[in-house]
């Protein structure tokens, strides 16, 4: 299926703050309920053994995604969040959980131009098709020249089945997932169950990042365009048991460990 660029009223700088942040909390609920990005981490693991470093640049980090749960379970690594549009309430509750191995940035940060202070291996969980082909090619490729590694890890793949499952599935999960999470505030119940806006703006969202997906080719092309000396590239999908979800990747590493 052709991918479409359809907008996300998530990215949007007039979407007001606290619909933004409620979305997002949704997601991070969502990805530690189904445990979406555990069969990611062997993964993870294997490229920072080959560059020698245990710290992750989370890019597009949203309410802190799975890394709180992913800490709790003893992955030996540390963690700085970012995003465009950070959640810094939600950043701030993962930091006092584990305040010696997660960070946040509580200012806007805009993976297409990261900053030289945020070293380690780059990660994005579900945040690189909200940037069109030549934006992402730009995010490889500043990743190649300063010779960092990088971790693109998808959920979204665009199929009618999946287009199905999105239509049929999300409002409920959202309905019956958002009792349980934490604070609990006056505004996400209004706006989910009296106004039930943010299940139509997830609903929204949601297809349109199947739409926007890329396909394992299509991130291999990307990288491909993006490739320099002394770099190499992996891509793939991993299809776990039922119910956790398949999630396509796109992993790049310099071949010589940087001192």
């Amino acid at each position: 299926m052709k991918r479409w660029h359809l907008f996300e009223f998530e990215d949007q700088p007039w979407l007001p703050t606290v619909l933004r942040n409620l979305q997002t909390d949704f997601l991070s609920a969502m990805s530690c309920a189904l445990q979406i990005y555990e069969p990611a981490v062997p993964l993870i693991d294997k490229v920072l053994e080959q560059t020698s470093g245990r710290h992750i640049v989370d890019l597009g980090s949203g309410a802190a995604g799975p890394w709180a749960q992913l800490l709790e379970k003893g992955w030996d690594v540390t963690v700085t969040l970012t995003d465009r549009y950070p959640n810094s309430k939600a950043f701030a509750r993962a930091q006092e959980r584990f305040p010696q191995r997660l960070t946040y940035c509580p200012e806007p940060v805009d993976a297409r131009h990261l900053p030289a202070q945020f070293d380690g291996m780059r990660i994005m969980l579900n945040s690189f098709h909200h940037f069109e082909p030549n934006d992402a090619q730009a995010i490889l490729r500043e990743a190649v020249e300063r010779k960092a590694a990088i971790g693109i890890f998808e959920i979204a793949q665009l199929t009618p089945r999946t287009l199905l499952s999105m239509l049929l599935g999300v409002p409920p999960l959202v309905l019956a997932l958002t009792p349980w999470i934490r604070p609990l505030t006056f505004s996400r119940m209004v706006w989910t169950y009296c106004i039930p806006l943010v299940p139509a703006l997830i609903l929204w969202d949601g297809l349109a990042s199947l739409l926007r997906a890329y396909s394992p080719a299509e991130l291999a092309e990307l990288a491909a365009a993006a490739n320099g000396e002394d770099y190499r590239w992996e891509t793939g999908r991993i299809v776990p048991p039922f119910p956790r979800v398949p999630i396509t990747y796109l992993l790049g590493c310099p071949t010589v460990p940087q001192p």
